[in-house]
């Protein structure tokens, strides 16, 4: 079972955020080339200098505790975790933009919704 903690982590990371979506009424399914532009551009970079750093030695990653499929000769997760982890964050931002603007707006129920989400990939900040 060790060799399932990196996707172990990225699933509790999924399983923490993706609700975000529902409870606070995201709606970053509907921009999803918006939240491809936000995620994909740095996951590249970051994949190439991945692979790069690994095939150098800098570092690497124990196969006791990632899964046996390699791409690029980096683990599945590793891949994984520049999706996963870009992906909570903006919706934590997102559902952090929710709750200000009820706050601002003096609406404190659930099922209230803000004027507009702020926007995956937006400048500026909520609020």
């Amino acid at each position: 079972m060790r060799h399932l903690s990196y996707a172990a982590m990225l699933a509790v990371v999924l399983v923490g955020t993706l609700p975000l979506h529902r409870v606070f009424r995201l709606d970053l399914a509907r921009q999803l080339r918006r939240v491809a532009l936000s995620i994909l551009p740095v996951a590249v970079v970051f994949v190439v200098w991945d692979v790069a750093a690994t095939r150098a030695g800098h570092w690497a990653f124990d196969p006791g505790q990632t899964l046996s499929v390699r791409v690029l000769g980096l683990p599945l997760e590793e891949l994984a975790f520049f999706l996963v982890i870009p992906l909570a964050g903006l919706l934590t931002y997102e559902a952090v933009g929710v709750v200000l603007a009820r706050r601002r707006d003096g609406r404190r129920d659930r099922g209230a919704r803000p004027p507009r989400s702020t926007g995956a990939g937006r400048r500026g900040g909520p609020g």
